[in-house]
């Protein structure tokens, strides 16, 4: 009987130390609520990109993109990429008056950051401006 209590017991206590800790890491990827790339189309019927340069900056959360000059930017049609996982508020779709400065949520995909971004379109000044 004795040895039947130390095995049960030997194996318990086998049982238990396996399971004590769960050691997993977080990807710093799913806590990130970035704009990382920008893309704007002025017709649909003929989807080019027309930024002609842009800039990310990450610090102050802002984008700032260029388009040739005679762009109107009042129907353009944005897209934004974010973040793996992530999402984005207000949704975008459709064409979009760009001619302001326009305000975006990017929520991770954890849901624990968000990073509110300010999104600039301006038209290409003689000479050209920007890097790509």
């Amino acid at each position: 009987m004795k040895k039947l209590i130390y095995i049960l017991f030997v194996a318990l206590l086998s049982v238990t130390a396996g399971c004590s800790k769960i050691d997993y890491e977080i990807n710093d990827a799913y806590e990130t609520a970035n704009i990382t790339g920008i893309t704007i189309y002025a017709t649909s019927e003929n989807p080019v990109n027309i930024i002609e340069s842009f800039e990310i900056d990450m610090e102050n959360a802002v984008v700032e993109a260029f388009v040739p000059e005679g762009t109107d930017l009042t129907h353009l049609r944005l897209v934004l990429t974010i973040s793996t996982g992530a999402t984005i508020t207000p949704a975008l779709s459709g064409f979009t008056d760009l001619s302001t400065p326009k305000e975006y949520t990017v929520t991770s995909p954890n849901g624990i950051k968000q990073t509110s971004w300010k999104v600039v379109v301006s038209i290409t000044p003689p000479g050209g401006v920007g890097n790509e």
